[in-house]
């Protein structure tokens, strides 16, 4: 079993396969850690340096700067889509203990768009996405995602691949159901042909 099965287990169904899982783009994280990093984990190390009688308060001060910064780094990681074999799921975390989940099948989908707007998300190529649920106003919304064309394109594949598969096996049942009607059909009434001369 691979790891992303593990870690986004709780979010999928009974049989369902993850095809691809879209992260926010790296920046987004690299901005979630500056301030952690500049103000919890590199001030307690240089200040031990001038002042190493001070080392409990330090340690401690860097324990809560290494704590923080692993939890940053978990919300942007737990902050993604995954493009499964039912549909999209849209997976939301906001600190240690808040977490939430959307999904969409790819039957319910309307449409996916995406919005690249500002000069630092066009050069390094990340932005919004979001899927529309038919007949609702149920979205999943992913901002700042990397690579959002190609997501859009993705999942678009993904949604006509079900259908196409959806669509066989509703001509299959349809097929069988004809069979069977005609076959009732047959041993109520018998075989009669009728033809006009």
């Amino acid at each position: 079993m691979e790891l992303k099965y593990w870690i986004y287990k709780s979010h999928l169904e009974e049989g369902e396969k993850i095809f691809t899982v879209i992260h926010r783009h790296w920046l987004i994280l690299k901005q979630k850690i500056w301030k952690v990093s500049t103000f919890g984990i590199l001030p307690p190390v240089v200040l031990f340096y001038f002042f190493p009688k001070f080392w409990p308060v330090l340690v401690i001060w860097f324990s809560v700067g290494i704590f923080l910064y692993f939890v940053k780094t978990m919300e942007w990681y737990y902050d993604c889509l995954l493009i499964t074999s039912i549909g999209v799921v849209d997976i939301e975390r906001r600190g240690i203990f808040d977490n939430s989940s959307k999904r969409i099948e790819y039957e319910s989908i309307d449409g996916v768009s995406y919005v690249i707007k500002g000069f630092l998300p066009t050069l390094l190529n990340y932005g919004d996405i979001v899927v529309d649920k038919m007949g609702s106003d149920i979205q999943i919304n992913l901002q700042d995602a990397a690579n959002p064309r190609k997501v859009e394109k993705i999942i678009m594949k993904h949604q006509e691949e079900c259908m196409e598969k959806k669509s066989y096996v509703d001509h299959e049942a349809l097929k069988g159901l004809l069979a069977d009607m005609i076959t009732t059909h047959v041993k109520k009434h018998g075989y009669k042909t009728a033809r006009k001369d």
